[in-house]
């Protein structure tokens, strides 16, 4: 069965309002599932972590759907059927010192895709390190 009568089957008698409404909240987990199928494990958290970040009050018809939508992408992002609580709170702190670093090295971070707090720690003494060596020494003749 097409994903279109999927969705027209399990949104029969509804209004065209709600409806749309539906199809984008389908939409968007099917894309969700799609990106966990294809990426690895931290690339498809960094996802869903911009993703729940992203979220803004104005995408939702209501408050209720707004803090309904936000569990759910945070539990898209955080995995806590999977992940313990250390884990969590790694994911938290990792992001949270992801965000408060300058942009450039933020990005270049980010490339690298560290798993903990740690692992972004020692990225950045490596980069540091290795923008601290001196490069060849060249010679000026006059």
């Amino acid at each position: 069965m097409s994903r279109e009568s999927k969705e027209g089957t399990a949104l029969e008698g509804q209004s065209a309002e709600n409806q749309t409404g539906l199809l984008v909240v389908k939409e968007e987990e099917e894309e969700a599932s799609a990106v966990v199928g294809e990426a690895n494990p931290v690339q498809c958290s960094e996802n869903s972590c911009w993703r729940f970040q992203g979220f803004r009050y104005p995408e939702t018809p209501g408050t209720r759907e707004a803090l309904s939508r936000l569990r759910e992408l945070c539990r898209q992002w955080l995995w806590p059927e999977t992940h313990s609580k250390e884990q969590i709170v790694e994911l938290l702190v990792l992001q949270q010192f992801l965000t408060i670093l300058p942009e450039e090295l933020q990005a270049w971070v980010r490339q690298q895709q560290p798993e903990s707090g740690d692992e972004a720690v020692v990225l950045l003494e490596y980069l540091q390190r290795h923008l601290e060596e001196p490069g060849p020494q060249v010679e000026r003749r006059a």
